[in-house]
């Protein structure tokens, strides 16, 4: 029920966004619309294929790295942030995965810096994304201009290198515009408010447009933001488009050809954040795949999934291939580590299948001791697409001015 609704709500959304792009679209031309959208999504259908040219390098190689996100009020993804651990991961994305830019993310702008300062230190081109979730518009202006703070310091000292991502899938981590009081039960919310979309795009837009203000006082380079693939924004005042593009059962048949056509606007895309859980049946539940997870220490996990690190990366092989396809500026995976969910032996607890993580963090007795993981085999798949583009920038783009500022 819940992946029929999503489909319908995509298939709606599609139709709206035709009717965005041509005010003279009229009803029975919108009832011919709907009806081929939903045809479409009831059957699956990809869209057809076209001759594509050979694909570009990555302008950005890329990977997330969450400092903490708070996303509920007792819930820290990163429960414990040491300097030395931090260094350690950042020091695999550049050197193992062959990344060559990060998007730190986290709620306390003290972890947002810090880390940001380290990764940039590392040669990392190093975007800022801050997290208040579940507070009102004035808390998250309030974090942007602390963000934007935090990346002209960063900027000024390193002479470049940073940019400004003003946060993740507003219409849902923040209150005011998708009913409801958490983020998980806005998010349950939108699948079945689908029809008000144009007035949450209505309102996302004026939030957004006040945070670029706020940004723009402190901050002059590189300015982003990480829209989910409903929200419909105006890119006119960022310098590139970010969208969080998660390939899944209910947008396989349109999310290439919605893509390609926000990179034939022009203005550089890149996809903020991609990536899958590792276990069976993931794959097709995309940014969902945490829904195993029930909070319950007692069983945090729910039913009986099984482990199984070849969904997540062929999840991101394909995703790579889509990416590359269509002509996608830059790419960020979600995520390189999620140290609140572990990985253990017993499946009952083992939440790190609920995690995108691209390593399993290994729990540890001492809190005090350096945080251990190890790589999973999207790891592997990381490294080995981003080297090729590596080397492909090398061999076809030497001496070429860097596009990203």
């Amino acid at each position: 029920m819940r992946i029929a609704a999503l489909t319908l709500l995509h298939a709606l959304d599609g139709v709206l966004t035709e009717w965005q792009k041509d005010a003279t679209l009229d009803l029975e031309d919108y009832g011919r619309r709907l009806v081929r959208f939903v045809l479409r999504a009831v059957r699956k259908e990809a869209p057809h294929d076209r001759p594509q040219p050979p694909p570009r390098p990555f302008a950005f190689r890329g990977i997330c790295y969450d400092a903490g996100t708070l996303y509920e009020k007792d819930w820290n993804s990163r429960p414990s942030w040491r300097a030395a651990d931090v260094e350690h991961d950042l020091r695999a994305i550049r050197d193992d995965l062959h990344c060559d830019a990060v998007s730190v993310v986290a709620s306390d702008t003290g972890r947002l810096a810090r880390t940001g300062e380290i990764a940039r230190g590392l040669g990392l081109f190093t975007w800022l994304q801050p997290r208040p979730f579940d507070l009102p518009e004035p808390g998250l202006l309030e974090a942007v201009g602390r963000a934007a703070r935090a990346a002209r310091r960063l900027h000024d000292e390193y002479g470049g290198g940073v940019g400004l991502n003003l946060g993740c899938e507003i219409s849902l981590s923040m209150t005011g515009i998708v009913p409801g009081r958490t983020f998980g039960r806005r998010s349950r919310n939108l699948v079945w408010s689908g029809w008000l979309l144009p007035w949450f795009n209505a309102r996302l837009r004026g939030v957004l447009d006040r945070a670029v203000d706020v940004a723009r006082r402190d901050f002059a380079g590189p300015l982003t933001y990480g829209a989910g693939m409903w929200e419909r924004v105006d890119w006119t005042r960022f310098d590139y488009v970010g969208l969080d593009a998660y390939p899944d059962a209910t947008n396989h048949w349109r999310l290439a050809d919605d893509l390609r056509a926000v990179v034939a606007r022009g203005k550089p895309v890149l996809a903020l954040e991609v990536g899958c859980c590792a276990y069976r049946g993931a794959a097709e539940k995309g940014a969902t795949g945490f829904d195993i997870l029930t909070g319950d220490p007692r069983r945090p996990v729910r039913g009986r999934p099984v482990r199984d690190e070849s969904v997540q990366a062929g999840y991101l092989e394909r995703a790579f291939d889509l990416f590359e396809a269509v002509g996608t500026h830059g790419v960020f995976v979600w995520a390189f580590s999620e140290p609140g969910l572990p990985h253990v032996a017993d499946p009952a607890h083992d939440t790190d299948m609920g995690s995108f993580g691209v390593v399993a963090v290994l729990p540890g007795e001492d809190p005090d001791e350096p945080e251990r993981w190890r790589p999973k085999l999207a790891f592997d798949t990381v490294a080995r697409r981003y080297a090729a583009h590596r080397d492909a920038a090398r061999a076809h783009a030497e001496g070429a001015p860097d596009e990203r500022r």
